[in-house]
């Protein structure tokens, strides 16, 4: 009688992982990429250089392409050797005025210009800055639209990068299932296409708050952790959500 209450602990074990797995379904969806941006320059002017290829790994802030900026080099230049002056000559104003050898309203002149040439240096680099194109993610270039020496338009595509290091796991779901949804939940995911490898949990980070009046459907986003690049953006991918108890089941199941 002793082995009793074990084999009823078993049995109602193996009842609730049965029922467990019961609770759930696998859904298909798409696997996208965390972020997607295409780079483009913001006026007309001629590429010098574009330092990476298709397929090369950029970091956030890095120098992708570089503009013809000759010119605006040479104004920044010429701004840096007139605002050093202009530092001197009121350094010098203020002394003066200090030693009362000359008055208030000359040191404020010099100080005024001073400032005058130091906004326009912000503003020669600030034009030089803009023919520096920089990587705004880290991630990988997928698309290169244009070589060195070749002229580009004002907002017309040069580069396209691609942060695949998360992906985003779309599904469409019926409405009766939004109880059942709950962000930050985690869901096991698989990939069809790729049986062999394991792609483990991925966490609800977007639930559409408006279902689709004509499919009675809404939208529900997984995100998975894909540093090591295994998973590619586009393959269709599998979320076991929890099933809808109200849904009639199969003849036969």
């Amino acid at each position: 009688m002793r082995f009793v209450p074990t084999i009823l602990l078993f049995a109602f074990v193996a009842a609730a992982q049965t029922q467990d797995v019961a609770r759930t379904e696998w859904r298909d969806g798409v696997a996208k990429p965390f972020r997607t941006v295409t780079l483009s320059a913001s006026l007309r002017e001629m590429i010098t250089k574009i330092a990476v290829e298709e397929g090369d790994r950029v970091t956030e802030g890095q120098v992708l392409v570089s503009l013809e900026a000759e010119k605006e080099k040479v104004a920044v230049e010429r701004l840096q050797l007139m605002l050093d002056k202009a530092l001197f000559d009121a350094n010098a104003a203020k002394r003066l005025f200090e030693q009362n050898v000359s008055s208030k309203d000359e040191m404020m002149v010099k100080e005024v210009e001073m400032k005058r040439i130091k906004a326009e240096l912000k503003i020669a680099e600030a034009e030089v800055a803009e023919r520096e194109i920089r990587s705004p993610l880290t991630g990988v270039v997928v698309r290169r639209f244009h070589e060195p020496g070749e002229a580009v338009n004002e907002a017309e595509p040069m580069l396209q990068v691609m942060d695949a290091d998360r992906l985003l796991l779309l599904f469409h779901l019926e409405a009766t299932q939004l109880p059942l949804i709950h962000l930050g939940q985690e869901l096991a995911v698989r990939f069809p296409e790729m049986p062999a490898v394991k792609a483990g949990m991925a966490k609800v980070n977007f639930i559409d708050p408006e279902v689709d009046s004509r499919s009675g459907l809404f939208r529900v986003r997984l995100l998975l952790d894909n540093k090591d690049g295994v998973f590619r953006p586009g393959l269709r991918a599998q979320a076991a959500f929890p099933a809808d108890d109200s849904k009639p089941k199969p003849s036969g199941n």
